[in-house]
Formats: C-alpha cells, sequence, structure tokens
C-alpha cells in the first residue's frame, strides 16, 4: 500500500468508526483510557497536522513546527494540551477539524515527487516512515473507538 492509499484507508476508517455514533457517546470516557471518543478523534486532528509540518519540509514549504517540535520534544504533554485545547469544542467541531486537518495532509501528499517519499530527512525518516507511523497509530484508535462502540 503506498503513503496516498494508507492516509485514505486509514480516514475512511475513522470515517466508519465513527459513523452515526450517537453524539451523547462522543462524551463518554473509557474509549482510550480515560478518553473520549472526542478526546481520540482531537488526539488523531493534532497528528495529522503535525504530519502535515512534516510534509511541509518536505516540499520546501515554511513550517512553524509547531505541532511537530512539540510532539517530538514531549509526546505526552503534546497530547494534553491538544486534546485540551479541543475539549469544549462539539463533536460536529472535533470532526470538521479533522476532516480539514486530512484534507490538508492528503494535498501535501500528492505534491511530493514519490521519488522524494523514501529520501531521509533531518531525524533521519522518509515521509513514508512517518505516514506509515501515521497510519499504525490511527488504526489502533480507530480499534479502540470500534470496541468502545461495541461495549456501549
Amino acid at each position: 500500500m503506498n503513503a496516498a492509499e494508507m492516509l485514505d484507508n486509514v480516514h475512511l476508517r475513522t470515517i466508519r468508526a465513527l459513523d452515526d455514533l450517537p453524539e451523547l457517546q462522543w462524551d463518554i470516557p473509557g474509549a482510550c483510557g480515560n478518553w473520549t471518543v472526542k478526546e481520540i478523534v482531537a488526539h488523531l486532528t493534532s497528528y495529522e497536522l503535525a504530519l502535515a509540518e512534516g510534509l511541509k519540509t518536505f516540499l520546501g514549504q515554511p513550517s512553524t513546527r509547531t505541532y511537530i517540535s512539540r510532539l517530538l520534544e514531549d509526546g505526552a504533554k503534546f497530547n494534553e494540551e491538544e486534546v485540551e485545547k479541543r475539549r469544549y469544542n462539539t463533536a460536529q467541531r472535533v470532526m470538521d477539524d479533522y476532516n480539514d486537518a486530512q484534507i490538508q495532509t492528503v494535498s501535501l501528499l500528492e505534491q511530493i515527487p514519490a521519488e522524494k517519499l523514501q529520501q531521509k530527512g533531518t531525524a533521519d525518516r522518509s515521509p513514508n516512515d512517518f505516514i506509515t507511523s501515521f497510519y499504525d497509530h490511527a488504526v489502533e484508535h480507530c480499534e479502540q473507538i470500534e470496541k468502545f462502540r461495541n461495549r456501549s
């Protein structure tokens, strides 16, 4: 599976995992530790934004690196801050933010030549490496949402 297919597949899986989830269930703790489904989606949004920043660097575009730097510096703190930022948003707003971030990521990915996706960057990782890690991470959270739905 290539990088674009991975991002598309995990996005579709996320959408399916959330499809028709009653709004009240978005705010029940326990989907991932104490996190709610809404907090998982907020978390995935922040990872999409970090991935977008990483892709911008491979395109030579200016990037603030606010997401990726914070994520690499202290992942737990990054997760806490990013989830907290979106905690009081509606489920629809969190979902809209996730979709917007995903569109941005795919758009950036489409601009990167295939051969450049294999090139290692400053962190000794290629865009494909980052995308594969992101894919695995998002699949894990989709599985948690699916299990949570089956329990509820």
